[in-house]
């Protein structure tokens, strides 16, 4: 027999052997769910967000009134 058909034999049976062991480490999982963030407020009506800081419990955010003039530009 030809050295690269054994070659390419011998690869292939690796690969699927590979992927059934794979395959089998698989199987008895569970799916794990999604982590899902909460926004624990809402803006109100006239409410701005002025900042926003990263923080190591998550993000911090300074809300104001303050309501941009339409007539006031940089």
């Amino acid at each position: 027999m030809q050295p690269g058909v054994m070659l390419i034999g011998y690869l292939a049976t690796l690969y699927i052997l590979a992927m059934v062991i794979f395959w089998h480490c698989l199987w008895g999982q569970q799916p794990q769910e999604p982590l899902v963030t909460e926004v624990p407020f809402a803006l109100k009506e006239g409410q701005t967000i002025l900042g926003v800081a990263e923080t190591t419990q998550g993000m911090d955010f300074s809300l104001g009134d303050y309501v941009r003039d339409e007539h006031y530009y940089d």
